[in-house]
């Protein structure tokens, strides 16, 4: 957060005032997106806000109608630079958005929303007052409506002067305080599952939970089910077996998860493969069948084989069987620009490749990951690079324009 920024944070804002609201929700297609995040469980977290253009609505006056547009453009712009491939932004009516952030519950969720509205103000009106911020906390949806209370302005501000008393220079920007409640002992566990397939010999497979960096926040928000010992060349009934044993853990992870104090989002690779077959992709949503609440606040899916031999039109199917089950749908990639075309018109969340298929290790891995990244943002602001071969290699994933990444276990 910038300076410029800091005296629209005085406290005793009139935002702190306790009166709840009530928005109707103007958008017949957003109320089902709603409905979704009334019923994932978020509200409890403080993850849900709401973000106000009522400043600039009035700045702009009888022109607003013919330059709203331009706004909007700009808002959207703003949600996919600052959000990640888990959380979710919709524009309820002319001013108002919707921002669920369950990556970063809580206060963490509220900065965030703050950062969003300042720069967007900054933009459109070169300062900002007091009486422009519009940060609102969202406590229900129900009956196509929006019951919110305002943000406590006042305690982001003395937040922020705590941070950085305590960072000695460091970083400003509220949205790397995380929430303090949530710090599930996920990181490091393992499960390793036999995998017995007719007239094969049995081969074992090891499941690892892998924090995920968001790079934008310098933070790990979130867990990838990292899967080893896979059969070099596996046919389509060898994925099945490990895309189920997969699936079964992630509806594990999951159950347990509202014993973590907040919402968890994990990263669950699945082979197109699978997902293409119906009885195939059926039996995998059984399994999640119990915890598919979770899932839609929760679960990223990354769909993986990707290249250049995946049919387009298949894939856009398949994509769309299953986005309305999760948070988001996220393709891994082959880095090649045939692969990349295939998926291009897909509607993924975020595309995601494998450290190793970049051929890091020859020593000019920040040209290589810059390559893909370039090629890749023509189909989704949201880069992952999984199984980074060191930590510092996260710095050169940042820098090359990706938004989250995983170092090998």
């Amino acid at each position: 957060m910038s300076a410029a920024t800091a005296p629209s944070l005085a406290a005793g804002a009139a935002q702190t005032a306790s009166d709840d609201r009530i928005d109707r929700i103007a958008s017949v297609s957003a109320r089902e997106t709603l409905d979704r995040i009334r019923a994932s469980g978020v509200l409890t977290t403080g993850a849900v806000n709401l973000i106000g253009l009522d400043a600039i609505r009035r700045q702009l006056g009888d022109r607003w109608a013919a330059k709203k547009g331009r706004v909007w453009e700009h808002v959207e712009q703003e949600f996919q630079r600052k959000l990640g491939p888990a959380d979710l932004a919709v524009r309820i009516d002319d001013i108002n958005y919707l921002v669920a952030v369950p990556s970063t519950p809580g206060f963490a969720a509220q900065a965030l929303c703050l950062t969003i509205l300042q720069d967007v103000l900054k933009f459109f009106l070169g300062e900002i007052k007091t009486g422009d911020i519009a940060v609102r906390v969202v406590t229900d949806l129900v009956d196509g409506a929006i019951v919110s209370a305002p943000a406590d302005l006042g305690r982001l501000a003395r937040a922020r002067t705590a941070m950085k008393a305590a960072s000695a220079g460091g970083a400003e920007d509220l949205s790397e305080q995380q929430s303090p409640a949530w710090r599930p002992p996920l990181a490091g566990r393992t499960s390793v599952v036999e995998l017995a397939l007719p007239k094969q010999e049995p081969f074992d497979i090891r499941l690892t939970v892998e924090p995920v960096w968001n790079l934008r926040r310098g933070l790990i928000m979130s867990f990838l089910i990292g899967r080893s010992g896979m059969p070099l060349g596996a046919n389509a009934a060898e994925l099945e077996a490990i895309d189920v044993a997969t699936f079964a853990y992630a509806a594990t992870l999951l159950e347990e998860s509202a014993d973590y104090g907040g919402p968890l989002t994990l990263h669950v690779p699945v082979s197109f493969s699978s997902l293409a077959v119906q009885h195939t992709r059926l039996r995998l949503l059984s399994l999640t069948q119990s915890v598919r609440e979770a899932m839609r606040a929760c679960m990223l899916i990354e769909i993986c084989g990707l290249d250049a031999g995946v049919p387009p039109s298949r894939l856009v199917e398949v994509v769309g069987l299953v986005r309305s089950l999760c948070t988001g749908v996220v393709g891994r990639v082959r880095p090649s620009r045939p692969a990349l075309a295939a998926v291009k018109a897909c509607g993924l969340r975020g595309v995601a490749v494998e450290a190793a298929w970049l051929g890091l290790a020859q020593g000019d891995a920040p040209a290589r990951l810059k390559a893909f990244a370039i090629a890749a943002q023509t189909i989704s602001p949201n880069l992952i690079v999984h199984g980074l071969p060191t930590p510092t290699a996260v710095d050169d994933a940042a820098i090359a324009g990706f938004t989250h990444a995983s170092v090998a276990s």
